[in-house]
């Protein structure tokens, strides 16, 4: 994994790129949560890490690994409960973008 020190992009593997979003929580006077996610457009990535902060903008509550293919706006907003559209890519650790980075042999056939 590389990082472009000119846009903070992450190169995996020379295969894709990622873009880190730190997504900030928001009380509102209801007492309901809610996430603003705003996608650096300009940078094409092929992922965006959106890194959805706990209440006290603290750590971090989950991820949301969000292709640019699926999320072409600007900005989501995210709540405590969301839509299967964006709760599809809503992981609890980093697990699955560590996985996408893993390398396979391919066999070669006979």
């Amino acid at each position: 994994m590389i990082r472009d020190p000119a846009t903070d992009l992450l190169h995996v593997n020379d295969e894709f790129s990622v873009s880190l979003v730190l997504a900030r929580c928001h009380t509102y006077d209801s007492g309901s949560l809610r996430w603003k996610i705003r996608f650096d457009t300009s940078l094409r990535p092929d992922i965006t890490v959106a890194i959805r902060l706990d209440p006290e903008n603290q750590g971090p509550l989950d991820y949301y690994l969000l292709p640019r293919l699926d999320f072409g706006q600007t900005r989501i907003h995210l709540a405590e409960q969301n839509a299967v559209e964006f709760d599809s890519y809503r992981f609890e650790t980093l697990d699955y973008l560590y996985g996408m980075a893993g390398r396979a042999r391919i066999r070669r056939a006979a």
